[in-house]
Formats: structure tokens, C-alpha cells, sequence
């Protein structure tokens, strides 16, 4: 007896230990810390700094040899450099790459945020979806064991024994597609977190969002500004526009200085130095690389505007769904769920009285288990509404 007792709690102990409980906020950390798409947008902003550094790009010398006197070679040495203006330009736009990578890494980051969330409550809704249709799937096969021995008893009819077969197929075909869809919410979590443990599950159970949102439906002005996606199409101008101006400066004259070696044996300077500019002679180059730049610059202004337009959108879509689903909470919490759990009562006190049947009890249950599901998937969606207005947000 002691062994047996021992065995069932080492069972019990063990599978307690099945399932690691994840909080929201463990989940998103450990995604900002290991998801490649952080690793690849921080990468990019060091590529970018590490081209700044290379903003003053000198040309390579010009090494030779030269024979003034045909007699003996002598070391010849030039260098040619840019107008300084170029090279200013050239840093500007250096700095101006950087902060449009820095912003990339935010968009990254908020829409790894958005992506973790709604994989943490898409594993909420399976879980408690399944934990319904659990419940459901218990009451249902009672009502059709039930059923079966009346009717084997002789005191119910085929149509109440196959109506409640039925129905408990139904439900348990409903219960083994929903534990597929919470296995399939756990390894999406696992993937875009990066977890380790196999058997994961949400820490806490799916409730309703507190938040402070308005239910004005009207675009707020301060979300514009603090958009991270916006934020880098607005940053794209900036570098376009520098971009620009660096081509426009390609057309100033540079500078060229050399060492020159072309005195005779018996003169007493043993060298000499050479001084020059450099003419942009060829302007139709830089006339196509201007006018290229231009019309990257006149692009990126109207990404930006499609940009706007579709953010408008899509947070004047995402505001009218918080308003719809806060309708629909309101219902349920103030009328549905009181009138489910009516239902549910009523039903089976009438129909343990007789005073229904069997068909119209199943109905009864049926139209009250909806309203429990609607409602949980009412929540689902009202917190969906609530993580895209936060994401627009940059919050």
C-alpha cells in the first residue's frame, strides 16, 4: 500500500511538472532577445555606423615612375581629393542611414511585440475554448448514456437516443479539433519566443483588457507621431533628401597635389610639388545621377504619403472594432451570460420535471453553451482590437 501510494504521487508530482506556465511578459523578453529579426535589424544599424566611418573616402595615390631626363626613373606620386563639401555631404547622409536603421530596429521590435501578443492570445482562446467544449463534452455524453439506457429500457425512442448520440459525437469532434489548435498556439508561441520547453501554457486565463482607449471613433493626432512605421517612412525622406543634396555637390571641382621628381642631377632642388583641380567635364553623369536622386527623393515622399493613408486606415478599422466588440462585452457581461446560466437551469429543472422533452432541453443547452463560446471569442477579439491600436501606437 505504502509503494502504491509512493508510485501515485511520483505520477501526480510529475505531471504537475508536464506544463511551464509563461507569462506575456517573459514571453515578449525572451523573443526581443533571441528572435533573429532583432539580431538582423541590430545588425543592420552596425552596418550602418560602419559605413559612416568610411564617409571620407580618399581616392588610392597615384604611384609611378618618371624619366624627366631619360637617364634615370624617379618616384612620382599624386593624389587627388574631393571637393571637403562632398565629403560633409557624404557624413550627413552616413548619419541620416543610421537613424533610418535605428528606426527599421523599432519597427522590428513593436511588430514582434504585436506578433507575441497575439500568439499569447490566440493560446489563452485555445485553452479556454478547449476547457468549454470539455465541459460540454461531459455533459453531452452523460445526456447520451442516459438516452441509451431509456431507450434500451424501453422508456425513450430512437429519435432521443440518436439526437443525443449525435450531439456528443459533434462536441467530441469539436474538443479534438480545438486540442489541435491549442497544440498548434503552443508551438507558435514556442517558435516566436524562442522557449525551449516543449508544453507550454499561458500563465494566467483569458480576460477582458483593462484600458483607458476612447470610444470616439476619430484618428488621434499624437498617434501619427508616435507610429514607428511612419516614423521610418518619414526617416526614408530624410535620407533620400540628403541623398540629393550629395549628388548635387558631386558637380564641385576637387583638388589634386602630387610630388614630382623631375629635376636634373645638377640642379639644387631635389624635387618638386604639383597642385591642380578637378573639373566635372562630363556633366551629363552627374545630370542622370541627380536627376536618379530626384526621383528617389520624389518616391520616398510618396511612400510616405501611401504610408499615412494606409495607417489612417487601419487605425480607424482597428478603433471601430474596440468600439464593436465593447457593444458586444457590454451585452454578454450585462445581459448574454445572465441569460445562459437562466437557460441552463431552467432547462434542466423542466425537463427533470417532465415538463420538457428531451429535444428541447438539448436545444436549450445548446443555444446557452453558444452564448458562452461567443462570449470568449468576443473577449479573443476585443483584446485583438486593443493589441493593434497598441501597435499603431507604438505601445
Amino acid at each position: 500500500m505504502n509503494k502504491y501510494l509512493v508510485f501515485l504521487f511520483l505520477i501526480i508530482a510529475f505531471s504537475s511538472k508536464g506544463q511551464v506556465a509563461v507569462t506575456l511578459d517573459s514571453a515578449i523578453a525572451n523573443a526581443l532577445r533571441t528572435h533573429p529579426q532583432i539580431q538582423l535589424s541590430q545588425q543592420g544599424v552596425e552596418q550602418q555606423k560602419a559605413l559612416k566611418r568610411g564617409s571620407f573616402n580618399l581616392e588610392n595615390p597615384s604611384v609611378g615612375t618618371e624619366a624627366p631626363y631619360g637617364k634615370k626613373f624617379e618616384l612620382a606620386v599624386q593624389q587627388n581629393i574631393q571637393n571637403p563639401f562632398i565629403y560633409i555631404q557624404q557624413s550627413k547622409l552616413g548619419k541620416q542611414n543610421i537613424l533610418l536603421s535605428e528606426q527599421n530596429q523599432q519597427v522590428t521590435k513593436w511588430q514582434l511585440i504585436r506578433d507575441v501578443r497575439t500568439v499569447y492570445l490566440n493560446l489563452q482562446y485555445a485553452e479556454i475554448r478547449v476547457k468549454q467544449l470539455s465541459y460540454q463534452d461531459s455533459i453531452f455524453h452523460n445526456l447520451f448514456v442516459a438516452a441509451e439506457r431509456r431507450y434500451n429500457a424501453g422508456d425513450a425512442g430512437l429519435l432521443e437516443k440518436v439526437s443525443a448520440e449525435t450531439k456528443s459525437k459533434e462536441i467530441e469532434n469539436f474538443l479534438k479539433q480545438a486540442k489541435a489548435d491549442l497544440q498548434n498556439a503552443q508551438f507558435q508561441l514556442q517558435l516566436i519566443s524562442g522557449l525551449k520547453d516543449a508544453n507550454i501554457k499561458s500563465k494566467d486565463e483569458i480576460t477582458k483588457t483593462t484600458t483607458t482607449i476612447p470610444l470616439e471613433i476619430k484618428l488621434d493626432s499624437t498617434a501619427i507621431t508616435q507610429s514607428p512605421l511612419l516614423k521610418y517612412f518619414e526617416q526614408n525622406t530624410l535620407v533620400n533628401k540628403q541623398n540629393l543634396r550629395l549628388q548635387k555637390s558631386k558637380v564641385l571641382p576637387g583638388f589634386s597635389i602630387g610630388y614630382l621628381n623631375q629635376v636634373g642631377p645638377d640642379q639644387p632642388t631635389n624635387f618638386r610639388m604639383r597642385y591642380g583641380i578637378t573639373l566635372p567635364l562630363w556633366m551629363w553623369t552627374y545630370s542622370s545621377q541627380i536627376k536618379a536622386a530626384k526621383y528617389q527623393y520624389q518616391m520616398s515622399q510618396s511612400q510616405y504619403a501611401i504610408a499615412q493613408k494606409t495607417y489612417s486606415s487601419e487605425y480607424t478599422q482597428a478603433l471601430n472594432d474596440f468600439s464593436k466588440y465593447t457593444g458586444s462585452l457590454n451585452y454578454y457581461e450585462q445581459t448574454g451570460l445572465q441569460q445562459a446560466e437562466t437557460i441552463i437551469s431552467t432547462a434542466k429543472r423542466s425537463y427533470d420535471a417532465g415538463e420538457i422533452s428531451y429535444i428541447i432541453y438539448m436545444q436549450g443547452l445548446n443555444q446557452a453553451f453558444e452564448i458562452k463560446l461567443s462570449y470568449i471569442e468576443t473577449i479573443r477579439n476585443y483584446n485583438q482590437s486593443i493589441i493593434e491600436l497598441n501597435y499603431l501606437k507604438g505601445q
